[in-house]
């Protein structure tokens, strides 16, 4: 029994020898045949120049195998049998694919890529390949206008165009920017050198409510080329615009929306109210002054004197404590003993004047077009409305804009195409002046009043060094401009 048992166990050990040979065999096999389907290629890739490029992405044409150069523009990449295709490609150089062939080492050239030179731009007197274009223009990028939300899109060539100065001359909501190409042609007035607007074909003084969503182009002509096209009127440069129109293929809908805030950059660092009346009574009170007596210089009208009481014959609310004003303690006023007088208490309002005249600007933009169209016909149809108010109180600006285009293919000959545009602006302007919003209004004493007892706008003394919530609320200053544009053509 024994003797069996060695054999029989013998024999089972013989057979798993065999079986683990077979396999071993057979992995051989299989990587052999693997390696012999495959083929490592290698190699560098430079430029026209023999220069190294660094980072050329090499691939596999049909699979995932890839790799990239290194810093000699050297690769290393692994083809599987079928696919005998590699792909070169950089950023800025021509694609090139190159058949393997049972090479094992491929070095590619890779030249330098024409793409931008098939840019089509406008010139003035139609359109013209950049790469046989002579003359100095600049061409704003689209992405431009779908980036940034603008009111006036004259704001969008703002460090966006080489040779031309845009400067924000105000603060005013909707308001147009100077332009200035090239510095301009005129000695005496170098800021007023505006160029000419050229909106689809139809010369403009301005650029004014344009809705950037319908632009499709932006270019400025910057030489004497544009001289020679429109004359004296182009001596300043020329500013083209073309908005969009509508492209064979199926209806596209499309509808855009920002909101944007804004806030005063900085205010004038002021005095409270507290501050203002310890400095300025105890400045006039001088008993050795030789312009009058001590009465007389604490009644001046600047909102430190007293005397004034709670009727709307008074300014400022600057007045001493008695049981009959007492409860205006309750409703936030302020108290502190009088500087000129210790023995009296002084009971006041404090006013912070400039965060009356400041708001937090608000802009809301809406824009939906629908485009579309076949072989003989193609259509274009937008709406836009914009809503932005100011960051001073009462400004603001509204515009709404209506563009609709149409083409249509009679024959192979003639083209008939439409164009309307509308637009309505309006805008609300502070009455004050900038002199008086900005500053003066700033400097009105904190002691001043607001609303008179019934709840009535206080107007102040004048409206130069007045209450700007009441003169901008009685006096705004509002305009609105039509502009409707009919093209017609073939």
């Amino acid at each position: 029994m024994k003797s069996n048992f060695i054999k029989t166990h013998k024999g089972k050990r013989s057979t798993l020898l065999y079986v683990g040979k077979v396999c071993v065999t057979l992995m051989l096999i299989c990587q052999l045949a693997i390696a012999q389907s495959q083929t490592t290629v290698s190699g560098r890739v430079v430029n026209s120049a023999n220069e190294p490029l660094s980072g050329v992405s090499v691939n596999i044409s049909g699979t995932a195998a890839a790799t990239t150069t290194d810093d000699k523009g050297v690769y290393k990449i692994t083809a599987p049998t079928g696919n005998e295709t590699i792909t070169f490609s950089y950023l800025g150089m021509k694609t090139q694919e190159m058949a393997i062939s049972g090479r094992t080492t491929i070095d590619v050239i890779l030249e330098v890529s024409g793409t931008d030179l098939d840019e089509v731009v406008v010139v003035g007197y139609g359109r013209q390949s950049r790469e046989t274009l002579t003359t100095a223009i600049s061409k704003v990028d689209s992405k431009v206008f779908e980036n940034v939300p603008y009111s006036n899109a004259a704001s969008a060539l703002q460090g966006s165009v080489s040779g031309v100065r845009v400067q924000s001359t105000s603060g005013q909501p909707g308001a147009a920017p100077r332009i200035i190409v090239r510095g301009g042609t005129s000695i005496n007035n170098p800021n007023g050198a505006a160029p000419l607007y050229i909106i689809d074909g139809i010369v403009r003084t301005d650029m004014n409510n344009i809705n950037p969503y319908d632009i499709e182009s932006m270019q400025v002509l910057k030489d004497a080329s544009s001289t020679a096209i429109y004359g004296a009127r182009g001596s300043n440069g020329v500013v083209i615009v073309t908005t969009k129109s509508g492209k064979s293929g199926s209806a596209r809908v499309s509808y855009s929306y920002d909101h944007t805030l804004s806030e005063v950059g900085k205010m004038y660092d002021l005095v409270n109210a507290r501050q203002y009346l310890e400095l300025n009574r105890s400045g006039v009170v001088n008993r050795d002054a030789k312009f009058g007596d001590e009465t007389s210089r604490l009644i001046l009208p600047m909102g430190y004197g007293t005397g004034n009481d709670l009727t709307n014959n008074t300014a400022f609310t600057t007045q001493y404590l008695t049981p009959e004003n007492e409860y205006k303690l309750n409703e936030g006023w302020q108290s502190m003993p009088d500087p000129a007088d210790p023995t009296k208490t002084l009971i006041f309002q404090d006013n912070d004047f400039q965060a009356l005249t400041y708001q937090t600007g608000s802009s809301k933009n809406h824009h939906v077009s629908v485009s579309g169209g076949g072989e003989k016909a193609t259509f274009h149809a937008a709406a836009g409305y914009l809503d932005n108010e100011g960051t001073v109180i009462t400004t603001g600006y509204k515009r709404y804009n209506v563009d609709l285009n149409g083409e249509l293919k009679v024959n192979d000959k003639l083209n008939v195409f439409g164009r309307v545009q509308f637009s309505n602006a309006s805008q609300k302007n502070s009455s004050f002046g900038t002199d008086v919003t900005f500053y003066r209004s700033a400097g009105l004493a904190p002691t001043a009043k607001v609303y008179f007892e019934d709840g009535t706008l206080a107007p102040g003394t004048n409206s130069g060094i007045g209450n700007p919530l009441y003169h901008m609320n009685t006096l705004v200053d509002k305009n609105s401009v039509d502009n409707l544009t009919i093209a017609l053509g073939g």
